[in-house]
């Protein structure tokens, strides 16, 4: 599956394929059709906004 990963240190968004999840005991697994972009991610890749509560080293 493809997942959109944002690293915090270099402010760079990209969208990776990843192993889809199973589901394990007492969880489920949903089908996506739809996702979208907070406006405040946005500012953060394009400088506009800083986290202050990120790890530099932090992938999200």
């Amino acid at each position: 599956m493809k997942a959109g990963r944002l690293t915090v240190s270099t402010r760079r968004f990209e969208v990776k394929e990843v192993p889809t999840p199973k589901a394990g005991t007492g969880r489920v697994r949903i089908k996506v059709a739809a996702a979208g972009v907070c406006l405040s991610d946005v500012h953060f890749l394009d400088g506009t906004l800083r986290s202050g509560y990120l790890r530099s080293d932090a992938t999200l």
